[in-house]
């Protein structure tokens, strides 16, 4: 009767844990997403291209800009990915948190090129972090080159 009341209370943490990392990573990736939509309006004026050249006007200076960003994912995402993977699925969880850390990686760069006209050549790339199948976080770097054009 004890090993099944251990085992009762082991399974109980688990559940507890996967039901808690549900409503609290939900919670925490709305309120991200709401930041980011906020601040990719206030930042929409500064154009972030892959064009090497956008204008032919004379430049006055331009300068290296980067923002990356690790995101972690929470108990029950890696769960779903495991299982998403298990079956062949597309795995829609790891997408929404690509989608996010990139937009988070770009909005970054922005935000530190005050003043810019405009960010060219901008790359970004990613990085799974993890150890074999398991998805621990996704890091993205945006990089470019903000341009400030003479007056």
């Amino acid at each position: 009767m004890a090993d099944f009341a251990a085992d009762l209370l082991n399974w109980g943490f688990w559940i507890f844990l996967f039901v808690a990392s549900y409503f609290v990573g939900t919670y925490r990736e709305k309120a991200h997403l709401k930041s980011i939509v906020e601040r990719e309006k206030r930042l929409l004026s500064l154009p972030a291209l892959t064009l090497k050249f956008a204008e032919d006007r004379p430049v006055a200076k331009t300068e290296l800009v980067m923002g990356s960003v690790v995101i972690g994912g929470d108990f029950f995402k890696q769960v779903v990915a495991s299982l998403a993977s298990v079956f062949g699925m597309r795995i829609s969880v790891a997408e929404a948190m690509m989608d996010r850390v990139r937009r988070e990686a770009v909005l970054r760069m922005k935000e530190k090129a005050v003043g810019a006209d405009a960010i060219l050549n901008v790359r970004i790339e990613g990085l799974k972090i993890g150890e074999r199948k398991k998805i621990t976080g996704i890091e993205a770097m945006a990089c470019g080159t903000a341009v400030y054009y003479s007056k």
